[in-house]
């Protein structure tokens, strides 16, 4: 590339912006960027859900068909673009989990040679089993785990002594997609079989993630973290860590947290060690990153649970934000461009509190919205209504079975989180079962009902 790293003559290429919910994001980056112009790269198959993004994007560029892509398509797409505009590439980033390895293939020496974690890289922190490996081979704690194909090399892993519970997980993935929590060898037998079916037929799911299979673990107990940041060039150069409120069933599904984290300093600093330990088991890791971890409060034990290569999703960015002043989709994107980091503005809160919303039963989307005391209440932060209504309505499929997030300020974290709940309480938010109503005012509530769904 011709053009000085960080330089406004050229593009800088988003892969997968996402829903709609991501709007915002995309807004602020052409503002605050310009003149970097914006390019958009997403799977033609996955393009209706991006339809937004078109009015904002300097270039707009669909790869593959309809049945599905292979990373050449995405470079063989790009490389016509570039030769039809006469473009240059800046810089390429997402914030899609699967957007990831798109990047890091059109980022290689001998393709756009430009800034990123290294393919090989990724390749590894994706696949939670390679993770542990290489966590493992680092001298850093990993629980009791193996990869998982079928149901035969299931119960071949099961003949070895087993400590349960035990989590099962696909070994690629993020969202808390077809995770189950087992409390014995027959359940999680049981439980393997649906799950498996299902994965293998998502539509939506790409070949090399069903490819991957799963992974089994042995449970770890401790209160859940989310540390946010980025490295640059394999070094760690900014984070945040927050508090993970407890998991929602046996699903797994994420129901919140408090921004910064609440516990001890001592146990923060276990956390900070634990995470320069991991990125510095991921050779050349040049991004941001989410990086989600376990702190036993009485043993004072951590241990790594995975590590995303991309800003955080849902309410992340926004509680981050709020806190401390950094806005890492700005972050992601001018570290990928080479340029200096924004210095981060003014924090908003002392503490930010965050819910995501679930129904209890299957059946349809009867209300999700906000209403008008909810966005006029001074301690509303933001959030994102993702059922529409008159749409099925799942339970149990990780983020994808999340009605909306929202984020409330606050002094101290009861005060943020009595301002969350009046902020929950101040939306709509309904699904109707095949035998009775049910309606979700805030997760614990939803929790302790169980209408019959039939």
């Amino acid at each position: 590339m011709d053009a000085a790293p960080g330089s406004g003559d050229g593009a800088l290429l988003i892969v997968l912006p996402g829903r709609s919910g991501r709007e915002p994001v995309l807004r602020r980056l052409c503002a605050a960027l310009a003149p970097v112009r914006l390019a958009v790269l997403v799977p033609r198959r996955l393009s209706p859900y991006s339809d937004w993004a078109k009015h904002l994007a300097h270039a707009w560029i669909e790869f593959g068909d309809e049945s599905g892509f292979a990373l050449h398509d995405a470079w063989e797409a790009v490389s016509q673009w570039l030769g039809c505009s006469d473009e240059r590439v800046l810089g390429c980033t997402t914030w899609d989990e699967w957007g990831i390895e798109i990047c890091a293939y059109l980022c290689c020496e001998e393709r756009l040679n430009l800034r990123y974690t290294p393919l090989d890289t990724v390749r590894h922190v994706r696949n939670k089993v390679r993770f542990r490996e290489a966590c493992a081979k680092a001298g850093v704690p990993v629980p009791g785990f193996a990869g998982i194909q079928n149901e035969a090399q299931l119960e071949s892993v099961l003949e070895k002594p087993w400590r349960f519970p035990t989590v099962l997980k696909p070994a690629q993935g993020a969202g808390s997609y077809y995770c189950r929590k087992a409390e014995s060898a027959g359940e999680l037998l049981e439980v393997f079989a649906v799950l498996d079916d299902q994965f293998r037929k998502e539509r939506s799911t790409p070949e090399g993630d069903i490819a991957a299979g799963w992974i089994l673990e042995e449970w770890f107990t401790g209160q859940e973290v989310d540390i946010d940041g980025w490295a640059k060039e394999g070094q760690v150069e900014w984070f945040l860590i927050s508090d993970n409120k407890p998991v929602l069933g046996q699903g797994c599904c994420e129901t919140g947290g408090l921004y910064p984290s609440q516990l001890p300093e001592e146990l923060q600093q276990k956390l900070e060690a634990l995470t320069r330990q991991v990125v510095a088991a991921c050779p050349g890791l040049h991004s941001a990153f989410h990086f989600e971890a376990l702190v036993n409060l009485e043993t004072k034990a951590v241990m790594p649970v995975e590590l995303n290569l991309r800003v955080g999703g849902a309410e992340c960015p926004c509680c981050v934000e709020a806190v401390t002043g950094v806005f890492l989709p700005l972050c992601a994107a001018e570290l990928a461009l080479g340029r200096p980091v924004t210095p981060p503005s003014a924090p908003k809160a002392v503490v930010a509190a965050s819910s995501n919303e679930y129904a209890p039963c299957a059946g349809t989307v009867q209300a999700c919205e906000g209403s008008e005391e909810l966005f006029a209440d001074e301690h509303f932060l933001g959030g994102a209504f993702f059922a529409r209504e008159g749409a099925s309505y799942v339970p149990g499929r990780g983020s994808m079975s999340c009605l909306c997030w929202l984020a409330a300020k606050g002094g101290d974290a009861e005060e943020a989180e009595r301002n969350l709940q009046r902020c929950i309480s101040n939306c709509r938010l309904q699904v109707r079962g095949f035998a009775e109503p049910c309606a979700s005012s805030t997760v614990r509530d939803s929790t302790r009902r169980t209408p019959t769904c039939i």
